[in-house]
């Protein structure tokens, strides 16, 4: 998901920083090995969620209002400004890690609307 975003400045710079925070590059959390892990995949729709959102902000759009559910709560309260991205990516890498210890191998969580 991280290699397929568009080619825009300030999603790259916000890919570095989400790197600096982690002290590895970002983009290897973004490979089909990598995505088998709760912990990548999370930390890559923190990073893919606040890069577009930056990129759109820089293009002239002005959000009223940012949310998100569950990983995507943590990308809202970035863009919102309630979290810098580096606590962000702190915060989600400690949340996911204990996703990842809760859950039974094999198995996964779904939320069902309606």
């Amino acid at each position: 998901m991280l290699h397929a975003l568009p080619d825009h400045p300030s999603i790259a710079r916000t890919l570095d920083e989400v790197t600096e925070a982690l002290g590895e590059n970002v983009l290897e959390l973004d490979s089909p090995a990598a995505l088998r892990s709760t912990v990548s995949v999370q930390l890559a729709l923190l990073a893919s969620g606040v890069a577009v959102a930056r990129a759109l902000v820089e293009e002239g759009v002005t959000p009223e209002a940012v949310a998100g559910m569950s990983a995507g709560a943590f990308a809202a309260a970035v863009v919102a400004g309630v979290l810098n991205l580096a606590d962000g990516v702190r915060l989600m890498k400690l949340r996911a890690g204990e996703d990842g210890g809760t859950l039974p191998q094999g198995h996964g969580l779904a939320a069902i609307v309606g």
